[in-house]
C-alpha cells in the first residue's frame, strides 16, 4: 500500500509540474506583444514596401513619354505619387533613420514643376521637362531605401 501512496504522490507532483509549466508557457504568450526589435523590423519592412510603391508611381509618371497623355493625366499621376508619399511619410515616423525628408523635398520640387507645365503639354513634353525632378525623387527614394537597408 505504501507503494501506491508513493506512486500517487509522484503522479500528483508530476501533474502539478506539468500544469505549472503549461501556465508558465501560456503566461509568456498571453499578454506580451511583439518585442521592440520585432516592431522595428516590421516598421522597416512596411517603409520599404511603401518606398517601393512610391518608386513605382513615380516611374509611371516618368513613362508618360511613351503614351500620349495630356496635362490632366500628368496631374492625376502626380496625385498618385502624392498619395504614395503620404503613406511613406506615415511609415517613416516609425523608422527614425529613414531619411524621408529628402523624399518629401524632392516630391515638392516635382509638384512645383508639374504645376508650372503649360496647359497644352503632352506626355512626351511633360516627361522631358520633369526628368530632372523625377531623377531627384528617384535618388531620394534610393537614399531612403539604403538608409534602412531595404
Amino acid at each position: 500500500m505504501g507503494d501506491v501512496n508513493a506512486y500517487t504522490v509522484m503522479a500528483r507532483a508530476a501533474a502539478a509540474a506539468l500544469l505549472a509549466a503549461g501556465l508558465f508557457v501560456l503566461s509568456g504568450c498571453s499578454g506580451d506583444g511583439p518585442t521592440p526589435a520585432q516592431e522595428a523590423s516590421a516598421a522597416t519592412d512596411t517603409l520599404c514596401e511603401d518606398l517601393g510603391a512610391l518608386r513605382m508611381d513615380a516611374g509611371r509618371l516618368a513613362d508618360l513619354g511613351r503614351t500620349s497623355a495630356g496635362l490632366d493625366d500628368v496631374r492625376d499621376l502626380r496625385e498618385d505619387v502624392a498619395h504614395a508619399l503620404d503613406t511613406v511619410t506615415r511609415s517613416a515616423h516609425k523608422v527614425p533613420k529613414a531619411r524621408a525628408d529628402g523624399v518629401t523635398d524632392a516630391y515638392d520640387g516635382l509638384a512645383r514643376a508639374v504645376d508650372a507645365l503649360p496647359r497644352d503639354t503632352n506626355g512626351d513634353q511633360a516627361a522631358q521637362r520633369l526628368r530632372p525632378q523625377l531623377e531627384a525623387l528617384d535618388h531620394a527614394i534610393a537614399a531612403s531605401q539604403a538608409s534602412v537597408k531595404c
